[in-house]
This record gives structure tokens, C-alpha cells and sequence, in this order.
């Protein structure tokens, strides 16, 4: 499957340069948080990663809390190697391939322990508007609400998805369950991930309700 990237016009002079240097700050910060995880973040460990000195990384994110916040956004897509800011277009998984889109996600959070760790902390923290994280959870599922709302009605219209339900409503709550199967799992690990999220999404959108109307209908059909 293809990712389309577009990026905003190239941006020029100094403001160019102070772009490339936020960019240099959140890979480093994003590189120090996936090998020490974000509890031993410090501002002196993500200037040494990204050659400055601290006080002009500072000058662009003051605070630990936004270099943690930067880290995430450079995962995310938002920031890329250049300073550019980014619209990532993920493209939807084809409806009969579901199964596989869910079992790359979770399995890739599994995988990255510290980064999730680090995306369940910052997202508890977003609960107050004046944490720099509040802005960038309010970006982030308003991208994730989208994506899933069109897969939702893609399914719907592929016939796995009951087309009574409302897409927008299956996706709000899709999204709050795995966001709640993800934390249990960091806390116990006594689940499969991928087999959890399946049966939620099953569920929620009804593809359980539809798969046994269409194998009764089968059955009819064969009487």
C-alpha cells in the first residue's frame, strides 16, 4: 500500500534553518526517549544527540515536557527530517484486510514498549489544556476519528459493518478501546493485543452480527 506525504512549500532563510534545528531536536528527543525511555529524558542527553548547545535547544522547546512532546510528534509524522511540517495521508486498510492492519498496529506497540509508554503518559497529561501535549492529542485524534470513520464506512459499505450503526459513534468508541487495551496491557501483559483489538472492532461495528446473518442466509439458501 502506498503512503502519500505532502509537505508545505520549502521555507526559506532563517526561518528554514530554525525549522531544520526543531526538527534535529525532536528526532533526538525521540531517539533518547526509544533507548533510555522517557523518565530518564534529560534536556543536556537530547542537546548532546542533536550537537547544540542546551540553551539553543531550549530556545526552541523550554521546557522537558516539550521535548517529550516533540519525540511524539516526530513519531507521529508531524515533523520530518527536514523541518517541514507534514500531512501524513495513511491509507485505509482494504476492508478484507483489517485482520492484517490490526495485527501490524498493535503488535508494533508491543514492540516499542518506551514509545508507547511514553504515548500513554503524555496522553494523561493532555487532559490539561495548558500542557503542551493537550494541542497535539487535539491534532492527533482528530487525524485518527477521521481515518477510522472512513473505514468504518467503507466496511459498512463492503458489508462488514452493520449499516445501521453510525460510523462516526463506532469510531469514538473503537478508538477509546484501544486506547484503554493498550494501557492494561503495559500494566499486565497477560493478553494478546492483535486478538483483543480484532474482537473490540468485531464487535463495535458489528462484522460478528453481520457474518452470522450472512451464513444463515447461506443456509437458507441451500435448503
Amino acid at each position: 500500500m502506498e503512503v502519500a506525504v505532502s509537505t508545505t512549500p520549502s521555507k526559506r532563510g532563517p526561518y528554514a534553518k530554525s525549522a531544520q534545528k526543531r526538527a534535529a531536536i525532536a528526532k533526538a528527543a525521540y531517539e533518547v526517549v526509544m533507548e533510555v525511555g522517557h523518565p530518564q529524558l534529560t534536556t543536556a542527553a537530547v542537546a548532546a544527540r542533536a550537537g547544540m548547545l542546551e540553551r539553543t535547544m531550549l530556545y526552541h522547546f523550554p521546557t522537558r515536557d516539550h521535548l517529550l512532546v516533540a519525540a511524539i510528534e516526530y513519531f507521529e509524522g508531524f515533523i520530518d527530517g527536514e523541518g517541514q511540517d507534514v500531512d501524513v495521508e495513511r491509507p485505509l486498510a482494504p476492508p478484507g484486510e483489517f485482520r492484517d492492519l490490526i495485527d501490524h498496529l498493535a503488535h508494533r506497540s508491543p514492540g516499542e514498549d518506551k514509545r508507547l509508554q511514553l504515548q500513554v503518559a503524555l496522553a494523561s497529561a493532555a487532559q490539561d489544556p495548558a500542557h503542551p501535549a493537550h494541542a497535539f492529542f487535539q491534532r492527533h485524534y482528530e487525524r485518527v476519528m477521521a481515518e477510522m470513520v472512513e473505514l468504518m464506512k467503507a466496511r459498512q459499505a463492503a458489508g462488514l459493518a452493520h449499516p445501521d450503526r453510525d460510523p462516526v459513534r463506532m469510531a469514538r468508541q473503537f478508538i477509546a478501546v484501544w486506547d484503554g487495551l493498550q494501557q492494561n496491557w503495559l500494566i499486565r501483559r497477560d493478553f494478546d493485543l492483535t486478538e483483543e483489538i480484532t474482537e473490540a472492532f468485531r464487535e463495535i461495528s458489528g462484522q460478528n452480527a453481520m457474518e452470522a446473518r450472512a451464513a444463515v442466509q447461506d443456509l437458507l439458501n441451500r435448503i
